[in-house]
Protein backbone atom coordinates (compact mmCIF):
# COMPACT_ATOMS: atom_id res chain seq x y z
CA UNK A 1 0.00 0.00 0.00
CA UNK A 2 1.52 3.46 -0.95
CA UNK A 3 1.69 6.21 1.56
CA UNK A 4 -1.29 8.35 -0.48
CA UNK A 5 -4.04 4.76 0.07
CA UNK A 6 -2.69 4.50 3.37
CA UNK A 7 -3.56 8.01 4.40
CA UNK A 8 -7.00 7.44 2.55
CA UNK A 9 -7.49 4.42 4.91
CA UNK A 10 -6.59 6.55 7.94
CA UNK A 11 -9.15 9.35 7.52
CA UNK A 12 -11.96 6.60 6.80
CA UNK A 13 -11.57 4.79 9.41
CA UNK A 14 -11.47 7.83 11.48
CA UNK A 15 -14.60 9.13 10.06
CA UNK A 16 -15.99 6.05 10.72
CA UNK A 17 -14.95 5.75 14.22
CA UNK A 18 -16.11 9.26 14.42
CA UNK A 19 -19.39 8.72 13.26
CA UNK A 20 -19.78 5.73 15.48
CA UNK A 21 -19.06 7.85 18.79
CA UNK A 22 -21.46 10.31 17.38
CA UNK A 23 -24.14 7.70 16.95
CA UNK A 24 -23.79 6.31 20.58
CA UNK A 25 -24.10 9.45 22.02
CA UNK A 26 -27.18 10.13 20.17
CA UNK A 27 -27.89 7.17 21.19
CA UNK A 28 -27.23 7.32 24.92
CA UNK A 29 -28.70 10.43 25.36
CA UNK A 30 -29.25 12.03 28.04
CA UNK A 31 -26.50 10.56 29.66
CA UNK A 32 -25.57 12.89 32.58
CA UNK A 33 -27.62 16.01 33.48
CA UNK A 34 -29.33 18.72 31.09
CA UNK A 35 -29.15 22.48 31.87
CA UNK A 36 -32.49 24.83 31.24
CA UNK A 37 -31.36 27.81 30.93
CA UNK A 38 -34.20 30.48 32.05
CA UNK A 39 -34.03 34.45 30.89
CA UNK A 40 -36.08 35.44 33.89
CA UNK A 41 -35.64 35.09 37.85
CA UNK A 42 -36.70 32.57 40.44
CA UNK A 43 -40.22 32.13 41.18
CA UNK A 44 -41.34 33.76 37.85
CA UNK A 45 -44.23 32.24 36.30
CA UNK A 46 -41.42 30.89 33.18
CA UNK A 47 -39.30 29.60 36.11
CA UNK A 48 -42.44 27.42 37.33
CA UNK A 49 -43.06 26.05 33.76
CA UNK A 50 -39.32 25.13 33.37
CA UNK A 51 -39.68 23.05 36.90
CA UNK A 52 -42.63 21.55 35.84
CA UNK A 53 -41.48 20.45 32.53
CA UNK A 54 -37.87 19.60 34.01
CA UNK A 55 -39.46 17.47 36.48
CA UNK A 56 -41.29 14.77 34.57
CA UNK A 57 -37.86 15.14 31.87
CA UNK A 58 -35.98 13.95 34.78
CA UNK A 59 -38.06 11.51 35.50
CA UNK A 60 -38.25 10.03 31.42
CA UNK A 61 -34.84 10.13 30.86
CA UNK A 62 -33.42 9.35 34.84
CA UNK A 63 -31.19 12.43 34.54
CA UNK A 64 -31.14 15.63 36.94
CA UNK A 65 -32.61 18.64 34.52
CA UNK A 66 -31.63 21.58 36.15
CA UNK A 67 -33.18 25.19 35.58
CA UNK A 68 -30.68 27.87 35.69
CA UNK A 69 -31.95 31.28 35.63
CA UNK A 70 -29.97 33.93 33.90
CA UNK A 71 -31.93 37.06 33.84
CA UNK A 72 -30.56 40.27 32.60
CA UNK A 73 -30.18 42.40 29.44
CA UNK A 74 -33.84 42.12 27.91
CA UNK A 75 -33.32 37.74 28.13
CA UNK A 76 -30.51 38.38 26.02
CA UNK A 77 -27.83 37.33 28.78
CA UNK A 78 -29.75 33.74 28.69
CA UNK A 79 -29.77 33.44 25.08
CA UNK A 80 -26.65 34.16 24.36
CA UNK A 81 -25.03 31.86 26.60
CA UNK A 82 -27.41 28.82 25.18
CA UNK A 83 -26.28 30.43 21.68
CA UNK A 84 -22.40 29.80 22.92
CA UNK A 85 -23.06 26.13 24.25
CA UNK A 86 -21.62 22.59 23.08
CA UNK A 87 -24.31 21.56 20.68
CA UNK A 88 -25.25 18.40 22.07
CA UNK A 89 -28.11 18.43 23.81
CA UNK A 90 -27.41 18.93 27.16
CA UNK A 91 -27.69 22.85 27.45
CA UNK A 92 -31.34 24.15 26.62
CA UNK A 93 -33.08 27.90 26.44
CA UNK A 94 -36.54 27.79 28.20
CA UNK A 95 -37.65 30.80 26.81
CA UNK A 96 -40.39 33.84 26.14
CA UNK A 97 -41.41 35.10 23.53
CA UNK A 98 -39.21 37.91 23.95
CA UNK A 99 -36.89 36.09 21.97
CA UNK A 100 -38.45 37.15 18.89
CA UNK A 101 -39.14 40.28 19.36
CA UNK A 102 -35.27 40.98 20.62
CA UNK A 103 -34.96 40.61 16.93
CA UNK A 104 -36.55 43.13 15.13
CA UNK A 105 -36.54 45.77 18.20
CA UNK A 106 -32.66 45.53 18.11
CA UNK A 107 -30.42 47.22 15.15
CA UNK A 108 -27.54 44.72 15.80
CA UNK A 109 -29.05 41.57 18.28
CA UNK A 110 -26.28 39.63 19.69
CA UNK A 111 -28.24 36.49 18.41
CA UNK A 112 -29.81 35.53 15.23
CA UNK A 113 -33.12 33.11 15.43
CA UNK A 114 -30.62 30.75 13.12
CA UNK A 115 -28.24 30.17 15.82
CA UNK A 116 -30.87 27.97 17.33
CA UNK A 117 -33.14 25.17 17.10
CA UNK A 118 -36.80 25.09 18.19
CA UNK A 119 -37.53 22.42 20.22
CA UNK A 120 -41.43 22.79 21.22
CA UNK A 121 -43.75 25.45 22.40
CA UNK A 122 -44.79 24.34 25.51
CA UNK A 123 -47.38 27.27 26.38
CA UNK A 124 -49.32 29.83 24.66
CA UNK A 125 -49.19 33.30 26.99
CA UNK A 126 -52.28 35.07 26.62
CA UNK A 127 -51.66 38.74 27.28
CA UNK A 128 -54.99 40.62 28.18
CA UNK A 129 -55.89 44.35 28.19
CA UNK A 130 -57.14 45.22 31.78
CA UNK A 131 -59.07 48.29 32.81
CA UNK A 132 -59.77 50.21 36.23
CA UNK A 133 -63.18 48.94 37.52
CA UNK A 134 -64.65 52.67 36.78
CA UNK A 135 -63.56 53.16 32.65
CA UNK A 136 -66.96 54.27 31.11
CA UNK A 137 -66.26 51.31 28.66
CA UNK A 138 -66.90 47.21 28.72
CA UNK A 139 -65.75 46.66 25.47
CA UNK A 140 -62.94 46.94 23.34
CA UNK A 141 -65.01 49.51 20.81
CA UNK A 142 -65.92 51.53 23.92
CA UNK A 143 -62.15 51.76 24.42
CA UNK A 144 -61.46 52.87 21.36
CA UNK A 145 -64.45 55.46 21.03
CA UNK A 146 -63.24 56.59 24.28
CA UNK A 147 -60.07 57.56 22.98
CA UNK A 148 -61.00 59.08 19.91
CA UNK A 149 -63.47 61.10 22.10
CA UNK A 150 -60.46 62.32 23.45
CA UNK A 151 -56.64 61.57 21.88
CA UNK A 152 -54.07 61.20 24.35
CA UNK A 153 -55.92 61.58 27.37
CA UNK A 154 -56.77 57.89 27.99
CA UNK A 155 -53.00 55.77 28.73
CA UNK A 156 -51.87 52.40 29.04
CA UNK A 157 -49.41 50.72 31.62
CA UNK A 158 -47.10 47.68 30.10
CA UNK A 159 -44.53 45.62 31.39
CA UNK A 160 -41.38 47.74 29.65
CA UNK A 161 -40.43 49.46 27.05
CA UNK A 162 -40.37 47.01 24.18
CA UNK A 163 -42.62 44.30 25.57
CA UNK A 164 -45.10 42.18 24.26
CA UNK A 165 -47.60 44.31 25.80
CA UNK A 166 -46.04 47.79 24.60
CA UNK A 167 -45.92 46.64 21.08
CA UNK A 168 -49.62 45.64 20.94
CA UNK A 169 -50.48 48.80 22.59
CA UNK A 170 -48.77 50.41 20.14
CA UNK A 171 -50.10 48.41 17.42
CA UNK A 172 -53.38 48.57 18.38
CA UNK A 173 -53.41 52.39 19.02
CA UNK A 174 -52.23 52.37 14.76
CA UNK A 175 -54.76 49.87 13.97
CA UNK A 176 -57.86 51.30 15.86
CA UNK A 177 -56.87 54.93 14.15
CA UNK A 178 -56.56 56.27 18.19
CA UNK A 179 -53.94 58.10 20.95
CA UNK A 180 -53.36 56.21 23.69
CA UNK A 181 -50.68 57.17 25.83
CA UNK A 182 -47.64 54.60 26.74
CA UNK A 183 -46.54 54.06 30.54
CA UNK A 184 -43.44 51.88 31.25
CA UNK A 185 -43.77 49.81 34.30
CA UNK A 186 -40.99 47.37 35.60
CA UNK A 187 -43.14 44.11 35.06
CA UNK A 188 -47.08 44.07 35.49
CA UNK A 189 -47.36 44.16 39.12
CA UNK A 190 -45.85 47.52 39.41
CA UNK A 191 -48.50 48.57 37.42
CA UNK A 192 -51.15 47.41 39.04
CA UNK A 193 -51.44 50.47 41.75
CA UNK A 194 -51.43 53.27 39.13
CA UNK A 195 -54.46 50.81 37.42
CA UNK A 196 -56.52 51.17 40.30
CA UNK A 197 -55.97 54.35 41.68
CA UNK A 198 -56.99 55.70 38.03
CA UNK A 199 -53.60 56.81 37.27
CA UNK A 200 -53.24 55.17 34.28
CA UNK A 201 -56.42 53.77 32.46
CA UNK A 202 -55.32 50.41 31.00
CA UNK A 203 -52.85 48.25 31.68
CA UNK A 204 -52.02 44.63 29.30
CA UNK A 205 -50.27 41.73 31.18
CA UNK A 206 -50.68 38.41 31.55
CA UNK A 207 -54.22 36.75 32.05
CA UNK A 208 -52.60 35.25 34.81
CA UNK A 209 -52.08 38.06 36.77
CA UNK A 210 -54.83 39.73 36.23
CA UNK A 211 -58.08 37.00 36.22
CA UNK A 212 -56.42 37.09 39.84
CA UNK A 213 -57.31 40.43 40.33
CA UNK A 214 -60.86 40.03 38.86
CA UNK A 215 -62.26 39.26 42.77
CA UNK A 216 -61.29 42.59 44.26
CA UNK A 217 -63.42 44.34 41.93
CA UNK A 218 -61.03 47.11 40.91
CA UNK A 219 -60.30 45.84 37.56
CA UNK A 220 -62.08 44.35 34.75
CA UNK A 221 -60.65 42.44 31.31
CA UNK A 222 -61.48 44.15 27.95
CA UNK A 223 -60.03 41.55 25.35
CA UNK A 224 -57.29 39.32 25.09
CA UNK A 225 -53.88 38.73 22.28
CA UNK A 226 -54.81 35.08 21.81
CA UNK A 227 -55.32 32.70 19.13
CA UNK A 228 -59.06 31.88 21.04
CA UNK A 229 -60.79 32.60 24.05
CA UNK A 230 -59.64 30.52 26.88
CA UNK A 231 -61.69 27.92 29.40
CA UNK A 232 -61.43 30.04 32.06
CA UNK A 233 -62.32 33.52 30.54
CA UNK A 234 -65.06 32.44 28.08
CA UNK A 235 -66.78 35.81 27.87
CA UNK A 236 -63.32 37.79 27.20
CA UNK A 237 -63.14 38.09 23.71
CA UNK A 238 -59.71 37.47 21.51
CA UNK A 239 -58.33 41.04 19.63
CA UNK A 240 -59.03 39.56 16.43
CA UNK A 241 -62.45 38.74 17.37
CA UNK A 242 -62.89 42.68 18.32
CA UNK A 243 -61.77 43.37 14.84
CA UNK A 244 -57.22 43.70 15.62
CA UNK A 245 -56.40 40.53 13.75
CA UNK A 246 -53.04 42.18 13.62
CA UNK A 247 -52.67 42.79 16.68
CA UNK A 248 -53.53 39.32 18.54
CA UNK A 249 -49.95 38.75 19.53
CA UNK A 250 -49.98 36.24 22.48
CA UNK A 251 -46.48 35.19 24.13
CA UNK A 252 -45.23 31.85 24.58
CA UNK A 253 -42.72 29.62 26.64
CA UNK A 254 -40.91 27.27 24.71
CA UNK A 255 -37.40 25.06 24.48
CA UNK A 256 -34.47 25.47 21.85
CA UNK A 257 -30.83 24.37 21.41
CA UNK A 258 -27.88 25.70 19.97
CA UNK A 259 -27.64 25.10 16.20
CA UNK A 260 -25.87 22.37 14.76
CA UNK A 261 -27.55 19.84 17.62
CA UNK A 262 -28.12 16.40 15.46
CA UNK A 263 -31.51 16.08 14.72
CA UNK A 264 -31.92 12.57 16.60
CA UNK A 265 -30.90 14.60 19.86
CA UNK A 266 -33.68 17.39 19.00
CA UNK A 267 -36.46 15.26 17.91
CA UNK A 268 -36.28 12.98 20.81
CA UNK A 269 -36.50 16.13 23.09
CA UNK A 270 -39.68 17.78 21.01
CA UNK A 271 -41.45 14.16 21.22
CA UNK A 272 -40.48 14.21 25.03
CA UNK A 273 -41.69 17.51 25.54
CA UNK A 274 -45.07 17.46 23.61
CA UNK A 275 -46.12 14.16 25.82
CA UNK A 276 -45.11 15.86 28.42
CA UNK A 277 -47.10 19.03 28.14
CA UNK A 278 -49.97 16.32 27.16
CA UNK A 279 -50.28 14.89 30.74
CA UNK A 280 -53.53 15.66 32.59
CA UNK A 281 -51.39 17.15 35.75
CA UNK A 282 -49.41 19.15 33.38
CA UNK A 283 -52.04 20.50 31.36
CA UNK A 284 -53.56 21.60 34.88
CA UNK A 285 -50.91 23.68 36.02
CA UNK A 286 -50.32 25.38 33.16
CA UNK A 287 -53.76 26.19 33.21
CA UNK A 288 -53.59 27.56 36.50
CA UNK A 289 -50.84 29.89 35.42
CA UNK A 290 -52.92 31.21 33.24
CA UNK A 291 -50.97 29.89 30.42
CA UNK A 292 -52.36 27.10 27.71
CA UNK A 293 -50.74 23.76 26.80
CA UNK A 294 -49.10 23.66 23.38
CA UNK A 295 -46.98 20.96 22.80
CA UNK A 296 -45.96 21.29 19.33
CA UNK A 297 -43.02 19.91 16.98
CA UNK A 298 -39.79 21.24 16.12
CA UNK A 299 -41.33 22.16 12.41
CA UNK A 300 -44.50 24.13 13.91
CA UNK A 301 -42.49 25.90 16.38
CA UNK A 302 -39.75 26.96 13.68
CA UNK A 303 -42.57 27.88 11.31
CA UNK A 304 -44.23 30.23 14.53
CA UNK A 305 -40.96 31.97 15.52
CA UNK A 306 -40.72 32.98 11.88
CA UNK A 307 -44.41 34.48 11.65
CA UNK A 308 -43.74 36.33 15.13
CA UNK A 309 -40.79 37.52 13.55
CA UNK A 310 -42.60 38.91 10.68
CA UNK A 311 -45.97 39.86 12.71
CA UNK A 312 -43.88 41.39 15.83
CA UNK A 313 -41.37 43.30 13.04
CA UNK A 314 -44.53 45.25 11.37
CA UNK A 315 -45.82 46.75 14.22
CA UNK A 316 -41.97 47.66 15.79
CA UNK A 317 -41.58 49.38 12.56
CA UNK A 318 -44.68 50.84 11.59
CA UNK A 319 -44.96 52.46 15.47
CA UNK A 320 -40.62 52.69 15.14
CA UNK A 321 -40.47 51.19 18.51
CA UNK A 322 -37.43 51.56 20.06
CA UNK A 323 -35.87 50.12 23.25
CA UNK A 324 -34.61 53.05 25.32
Amino acid sequence: MNLIAHRRTLIALTAGLLLGATAYAEDKFPSKPVRFVIPTAPGGNLDLLARVVAEKLGQAWGQSVIVDPRPGANTILATTTVARAPADGYTALFTISGFAQNLVLQPNPQYKAEDFVPVSMVASFPIVMAARADLPANDLAGVVKLAKASPEKLSFGSYGVGSGAHVIGEGLNKAAGMRIKHVAYKGEAAAFPDLINGSIDLAYGSVGFYGRQLSGGKVKIIAMANPNRIKSYPNVPTLAEAGYPEVNLPGWGGVLLPAGTPAAIVEKFSKEIQRITALPDVQAKIFEMGFEPVGNSSAEFSKQITTDIQQWGKIVRENDIKLQ
